[in-house]
């Protein structure tokens, strides 16, 4: 009959996109030293997905390291100075339950990274490079 709708197969169901993986951005912690592998295996046991930032990849937006829809790496590599902050970590995506579990294994291995940040409304459109001096700014008064 024509104009009538389908009816749909048994079984198919609309199944709603699940979003960005959960992920973490790692600067300056290499994989092949030891505090960079020990952070690895950590997010790895909490089911998080390790992203390596590259010096050219800078200047891209928070966003596009999480892979949020909109956000695009920058169509230039990042010739800028390099972050003075030795080691970073931006957690994309990742439930409080997470976060904190994160957290607390690391402070039981003994990785503990000083400069951390989580990906917000606020901090998603900022290039990565700002993102960790302002964060490693935030340190520095602190400390103070």
């Amino acid at each position: 009959m024509a104009g009538r709708p389908r009816k749909k197969a048994a079984g198919s169901k609309k199944v709603k996109p699940s979003g960005p993986v959960p992920c973490a951005v790692l600067w300056g912690l290499d994989p092949s030293s030891e505090k960079g592998a020990a952070v690895r295996a950590v997010l790895k046991e909490t089911g998080v997905v390790a992203r390596t930032v590259l010096p050219e990849r800078l200047g891209d937006p928070v966003g596009a390291f999480a892979r949020l829809p909109g956000f695009r790496p920058a169509l230039v590599p990042y010739a800028g100075p390099v972050p003075a902050v030795e080691e970073f970590v931006l957690l994309c995506g990742l439930s409080d339950a997470q976060v904190n579990e994160f957290l607390a294994r690391s402070r039981e291995v003994g990785c503990v990274v000083g400069a951390k940040a989580l990906l917000t409304k606020a901090n998603r459109a900022w290039p990565l490079v700002q993102l960790i001096s302002a964060v490693a700014a935030e340190h520095a008064q602190l400390a103070e």
